[in-house]
C-alpha cells in the first residue's frame, strides 16, 4: 500500500512539473511576442498607418494627431495647390500672377493653421464646417475664397481605399504607396506618401506626389463638368434674362421721390416677390434639377442650389421686413443676400476656370 502511494506521489510530481513546464513556455512565449511586437512591428510603419487608418474610422483625434504631423502636410500641399493656380490664365499678365503668388504666401501660416482646426474639428463629428464669426477664412476676408480653395484641393472628395505598399528608405524614412478614390468621379490614384520617425513614432509628413495627383484629376473631373455646363446653359441663359427683367420691374416699384415707401408700395413689392421672383427662382432650379449632374459637376450643381435657398430666403426675409417695417428682417435679408452673392461669385470663378482649362487642353496638339 505504502509502494503504490509513493508511485502516485511521483506520478503527480511529474504531472505538476509538465504543468509548470508548459505555464512556463507560454508566458516565455507571450513576452517574447509582446518584444517581438513592441520592437519590431510596433515601429514599423506599417504600424502607424494601421493605426491611423483605424483612428479615422473611430474618430480617434489623438491618435491622429501622435502619427500626422499635420502641419507639414498641410503646409506642403498647400504649396502644390496655389503653385500653379494662375499659370494658365492668359488674361493675368506676369507680374499680376507674381503678385498673386507671394500674396498667397503671405497668408499661407493662416490659411495652413486654421485649415488643421477645420481638420480636426472634422474627425469627430464627420461633417466639414466653414469658417464662421471673426475668422479670417470667412468669405473672401483674405482676398480668396476659402471654400473653393479648399474644394480643388479634394480634400473633401478624397477616400481611402487601401495601404498598397511600404519601403524603407532609411533607418527613418519611409514611403508608403496608398491607393485612394476620387468619389465625385471613382477614379483611383496611388499617393506617394512620405513618413519620417521621430520620438520612436513614424509619423505621416508629406504627400509627395499630391501636385501629380491634383493634375491627374482635375482634366477628368473638368470633362463632366463642361458637360454638365453645356447641358445647363439654355437654362441659366433663360433665366439670367427673366431674372434681370424683374429686377428691373422691382427697382421702379421699389422708387420713391421721398425715399418713404407708402403701405401701397409695399404691398405692390410684396405681392409682386410672391408671384413673380420667388416662383421663378424655384422654377430654375427645378428645371436645373432635372439635368443629370454628370461625374465632375457634383459641386457646381450643389452651389447653385444652395444660392437658390439663400436667394429665396433673402427674399421671404425680405417680405417679412416690408410687412412688419422690421429692421431686424432686413438685416437678416441682407446677411442671407451677401451670403448667395458670395455663392454666385464662386459659381462664376469655377466656370471661369474650367472654360481656362478646356481652352488650354484644347491647344494641346
Amino acid at each position: 500500500m505504502k509502494h503504490i502511494d509513493w508511485q502516485d506521489m511521483l506520478a503527480q510530481g511529474r504531472r505538476r512539473t509538465r504543468i509548470q513546464r508548459i505555464v512556463a513556455i507560454i508566458l516565455i512565449s507571450a513576452i517574447l511576442g509582446y518584444v517581438f511586437w513592441y520592437f519590431f512591428y510596433a515601429s514599423t510603419p506599417e504600424y502607424a498607418l494601421n493605426k491611423l487608418q483605424q483612428a479615422f474610422k473611430t474618430k480617434d483625434q489623438a491618435t491622429i494627431e501622435r502619427y500626422c504631423d499635420l502641419e507639414s502636410i498641410t503646409g506642403r500641399a498647400y504649396d502644390d495647390l496655389t503653385r500653379d493656380m494662375f499659370a494658365h490664365d492668359s488674361h493675368l499678365t506676369t507680374e499680376t500672377k507674381v503678385m498673386f503668388e507671394t500674396f498667397y504666401m503671405k497668408i499661407k501660416p493662416q490659411v495652413v493653421s486654421d485649415t488643421n482646426s477645420l481638420i480636426l474639428d472634422y474627425i469627430p463629428t464627420g461633417k466639414w464646417s466653414v469658417p464662421t464669426g471673426n475668422n479670417l477664412l470667412k468669405g473672401r476676408q483674405l482676398g480668396i475664397d476659402y471654400e473653393y480653395l479648399v474644394e480643388r484641393s479634394q480634400l473633401r472628395n478624397t477616400e481611402f481605399v487601401k495601404i498598397e505598399s511600404v519601403r524603407k528608405s532609411g533607418s527613418n524614412e519611409a514611403v508608403a504607396k496608398i491607393v485612394v478614390k476620387d468619389t465625385y468621379t471613382g477614379t483611383q490614384f496611388t499617393l506617394q506618401v512620405i513618413m519620417i520617425k521621430r520620438d520612436g513614432d513614424w509619423k505621416v509628413c508629406e504627400i509627395k506626389n499630391y501636385r501629380d495627383y491634383l493634375d491627374f484629376l482635375s482634366p477628368i473631373q473638368e470633362k463632366g463638368l463642361k458637360k454638365y455646363m453645356d447641358a445647363t446653359a439654355d437654362i441659366i441663359e433663360k433665366y439670367n434674362d427673366i431674372l434681370d427683367s424683374q429686377q428691373t420691374r422691382f427697382k421702379k416699384l421699389d422708387k420713391s421721390s421721398d425715399g418713404i415707401l407708402t403701405a401701397n408700395m409695399r404691398s405692390k413689392m410684396v405681392s409682386y416677390i410672391r408671384s413673380d421672383i420667388i416662383p421663378a427662382l424655384e422654377k430654375r432650379q427645378q428645371e436645373l434639377d432635372n439635368i443629370p449632374v454628370i461625374d465632375g459637376a457634383q459641386y457646381l450643381a450643389a452651389q447653385r442650389k444652395e444660392s437658390t435657398r439663400l436667394t429665396v430666403e433673402a427674399w421671404r426675409h425680405f417680405i417679412e421686413a416690408l410687412e412688419t417695417d422690421s429692421p431686424n428682417e432686413f438685416n437678416v435679408a441682407k446677411s442671407y443676400q451677401k451670403d448667395a452673392m458670395d455663392i454666385d461669385y464662386r459659381t462664376d470663378d469655377v466656370v471661369k476656370n474650367t472654360a481656362i482649362s478646356s481652352s488650354k487642353t484644347s491647344t494641346i496638339p
